[in-house]
C-alpha cells in the first residue's frame, strides 16, 4: 500500500493521442481528474482532522499521500502535453 501502480500510468500514457485536437481534449480530461482528486484530497484532509490518531496516520500515509502523488503526476502530463503541443504545432 501507499504507492502508485506505475503500470496504470504507463497504460494511460500509451493511450494518449498524437493529434493537436486530441491532445487538447486529453489536457481537459487531465484537468478534470486533477479537480476531482483535489476535492477528494480536501475532503480526506477534513476527515483526518476529526479522526482518531490511528485513522489520521493511515489517511496521511495512504489516501493523502497517494492523491498527492497522482495529482502531481497528472499535472506533469498536462505540462508534457502543453509543451508537446507547442513543439508539434
Amino acid at each position: 500500500m501507499g504507492e502508485i501502480d506505475p503500470g496504470a500510468f504507463e497504460d494511460l500514457s500509451r493511450s494518449e493521442p498524437d493529434t493537436p485536437a486530441q491532445r487538447a481534449a486529453w489536457v481537459g480530461h487531465y484537468r478534470q481528474l486533477i479537480e476531482m482528486m483535489e476535492r477528494q484530497l480536501e475532503e480526506t484532509k477534513s476527515l483526518a482532522e476529526a479522526a482518531p490518531e490511528a485513522m489520521r496516520l493511515y489517511l496521511a500515509r495512504e489516501n493523502i499521500a497517494i492523491l498527492t502523488q497522482e495529482i502531481e503526476a497528472f499535472k506533469q502530463r498536462i505540462a508534457h502535453w502543453n509543451g508537446h503541443g507547442d513543439s508539434q504545432s
